[in-house]
C-alpha cells in the first residue's frame, strides 16, 4: 500500500518534469519570438492598463467574452522573471491547467462525500436512492440484453489466470497517470489547436460528469447487495481477502462511492484513445489509441465499478464536451485578469521557422 501511495505521485511528478524539460524553448525559438513580435505589441512604459477586446490573439469560432469585454494588458510584465520562466518552459502553464481541471473536480466530489456522510439519516436515504437508481439501470440493460457485468467478471475470475484481474485493476487505478502522460505526449506531438481543444474538452467533461452524478446518484455493481453476486476486487474485506487494494489516493473517506453514472474512466479513455489515433505521430501509438478505450471498457465492467450504461453516458458526456468545448473560452478574459494580478505575461506559441523564411519574409503566425 505504501509503495502505491509513493509511486503514483512520484510518477506523475516525473511525467510533468519530463514534459516540461522536453518542451522547453531553445534560444533560437526565443530569438524568433522577439523578431516576429509586432512593433506595436512590444511592451513599453506607455502601455495602457486595458486593451480593447479585438487585440487579444484570435480564438476559434469567436466564442469568447474577449470580443466585447475589456481585459488588462499583461505585456508590461514581459520581462518579469515569472514571465521569462514561462516563455522558457511553457508546459508549466499546462500543469496549472491540469490542476484547475483535476483538483476542483476531486474536491467537489470529496465535499459531496463529506456532506452525505455527515448525517446518518441523509446517508441512508441517499444510498437507498442510489441503489434504486442502479436497479433501474440494470433493468434497462436486461431489457436491451446488454447486462454483461456479472458474466464478464465471473468469466475472468474463474476462467482466466489470477494475474489477469490484477492487471485489470492496475489499469483502472492508473488512469490518472495515463491521463497526465497523454497531456505531455499531446502537447509535444499534436497540432496545437487540436491539443487545446482536447484540453478544454477534458475540463468541460469533468463539469458535466459532476452535474450528472449529483442529479442521478448510482451505486456501482461492486457495492450492490450480495444477491447480485458481484465481487469488489479493489477493496479487501473478510469475504474477499484477495482483492487488490488501491492507493489512499483512490480509497479514502473523501471518495464519493455512489457515482457510477457516468463513467469518466471510459469516457476519458475514449477521448484519449481517439485523439492519439487521429493526431499521434507514431503508428504503434495510434494502434494503442484504438485499443485503450476497448481495454478500459473491459476494465470498468470486469472490476464491477460501472454498468454498461455508465459507459454509454460517459461517451455522451465526451461527445457533448467536445462539441461545446468553446464554452471554456468564455474564461479567457478571467485568465487575463488573473495573470495581470500575478504580474505575469502568458507565453505565446511560436512556429519554428528557418533562416530562409526570415530572409524571404514568409508570413509566420504567432498564436497565444
Amino acid at each position: 500500500m505504501m509503495s502505491k501511495n509513493v509511486v503514483e505521485p512520484l510518477g506523475i511528478a516525473l511525467i510533468f518534469t519530463t514534459a516540461t524539460i522536453g518542451n522547453r524553448r531553445r534560444e533560437s525559438d526565443l530569438r524568433y519570438e522577439k523578431l516576429l513580435q509586432p512593433e506595436s505589441s512590444r511592451p513599453d512604459e506607455r502601455t495602457p492598463l486595458l486593451q480593447p477586446p479585438h487585440s487579444l490573439p484570435p480564438q476559434p469560432k469567436s466564442h469568447s467574452l474577449q470580443h466585447w469585454l475589456p481585459y488588462p494588458d499583461t505585456r508590461q510584465f514581459h520581462n518579469n522573471i515569472p514571465s521569462r520562466i514561462l516563455r522558457k518552459f511553457p508546459f508549466l502553464l499546462e500543469i496549472w491547467y491540469w490542476a484547475l481541471t483535476y483538483w476542483p473536480y476531486q474536491l467537489a466530489r470529496a465535499r459531496t462525500a463529506v456532506w452525505i456522510n455527515s448525517d446518518p439519516d441523509r446517508k441512508a436515504a441517499i444510498f437507498a436512492q442510489a441503489e434504486r437508481n442502479a436497479i433501474r439501470v440494470l433493468r434497462i440493460e436486461e431489457w436491451l440484453s446488454i447486462n454483461i457485468e456479472h458474466g464478464l467478471q465471473h468469466f475472468i475470475l474463474t476462467r482466466c489466470r489470477y494475474w489477469v484481474m490484477t492487471v485489470l485493476c492496475d489499469v483502472y487505478l492508473s488512469h490518472i497517470a495515463v491521463g497526465v502522460a497523454f497531456l505531455g505526449y499531446a502537447y509535444t506531438c499534436f497540432p496545437r489547436e487540436q491539443y487545446q481543444r482536447v484540453r478544454r474538452s477534458i475540463f468541460l467533461n469533468n463539469i458535466l460528469a459532476f452535474l450528472i452524478m449529483s442529479l442521478y446518484r448510482c451505486t456501482p455493481p461492486r457495492l450492490m447487495p450480495s444477491s447480485h453476486h458481484f465481487v469488489d476486487v479493489l477493496h479487501p474485506n473478510p469475504s474477499n481477502p484477495g482483492a487488490t487494494p488501491p492507493s489512499d489516493w483512490a480509497n479514502n473517506r473523501f471518495q464519493l462511492t455512489i457515482a457510477a453514472m457516468p463513467s469518466l474512466h471510459f469516457g476519458t479513455a475514449l477521448l484519449i484513445g481517439l485523439s492519439v489515433a487521429r493526431w499521434g505521430t507514431h503508428l504503434w501509438f495510434s494502434v494503442l489509441g484504438y485499443l485503450y478505450p476497448v481495454l478500459m471498457f473491459v476494465v470498468v465492467i470486469s472490476t464491477a465499478n460501472h454498468w454498461v450504461l455508465d459507459c454509454v453516458a460517459g461517451l455522451c458526456v465526451v461527445g457533448l464536451g467536445w462539441g461545446l468545448n468553446w464554452v471554456v473560452l468564455l474564461l479567457v478574459p478571467v485568465e487575463q485578469w488573473c495573470l495581470w494580478v500575478l504580474r505575469v505575461e502568458k507565453p505565446g506559441e511560436v512556429m519554428r521557422i528557418s533562416g530562409e523564411d526570415v530572409q524571404e519574409g514568409n508570413e509566420v503566425v504567432v498564436v497565444s
